[in-house]
């Protein structure tokens, strides 16, 4: 919810520059064509915000408190169901087999929880 928020917020932050540097590719290039100028001055605000999503979706800057999978196998117990995993991916890097997904009946998530908060 949290990148959904920080997504919409951007949206919403950049409409006014977008606007601005629409109405500036139009004057500089001498386009009359709204549709071509959008175009044009969507693809180059694309190329520049692409890294402020990529820290937004991929850094791992914002943190994901649990990422929930609807039928999978508890990395403690073996139990088969609803499974989580803490802290995005962090609580992987704990384990000596970081490639391998720990995600953990809620159980086993709350124990891993307090084992790691001490």
């Amino acid at each position: 919810m949290v990148k959904y928020v920080l997504y919409v917020l951007r949206w919403t932050v950049l409409a006014v520059p977008g606007a601005l540097f629409f109405n500036k590719v139009r004057e500089l290039s001498g386009i009359e064509n709204v549709y071509a100028a959008m175009v044009i001055s969507q693809a180059l605000m694309g190329g520049m915000v692409y890294f402020l999503d990529r820290l937004i979706f991929s850094s791992g800057a914002v943190p994901v408190p649990w990422e929930i999978k609807p039928r999978a196998v508890c990395a403690d117990c073996g139990r088969v169901g609803k499974c989580y995993r803490i802290a995005g991916a962090k609580c992987c890097d704990m384990q000596e087999k970081a490639d391998e997904p720990c995600f953990r009946c809620e159980e086993c998530a709350v124990k891993k929880m307090q084992e790691i908060n001490g």
